[in-house]
């Protein structure tokens, strides 16, 4: 089987399926902020209200909580 790439939100920056897994997990981080950019219809809406419910979950205090979205 031929090696995986994936491309990055630059385009001309290339990952390894590894290194996709990495960021991943960093971005899922829910001690870090997040900074989510994507196409339309791609589940922008859908990250963010799961992060929200897994905060929630996790008992962060919803002051404590801070989305920002462009519409």
């Amino acid at each position: 089987m031929g090696r995986h790439r994936y491309s990055c939100a630059r385009g001309s920056d290339m990952m390894t399926p590894n290194e996709a897994t990495r960021r991943q997990l960093a971005a899922a981080d829910p001690t870090t902020s997040t900074w989510l950019a994507a196409n339309a219809g791609s589940g922008k809406t859908r990250v963010l209200t799961d992060r929200v419910a897994r905060l929630l979950l996790d008992q962060v205090q919803p002051q404590h909580i801070l989305c920002l979205t462009y519409t």
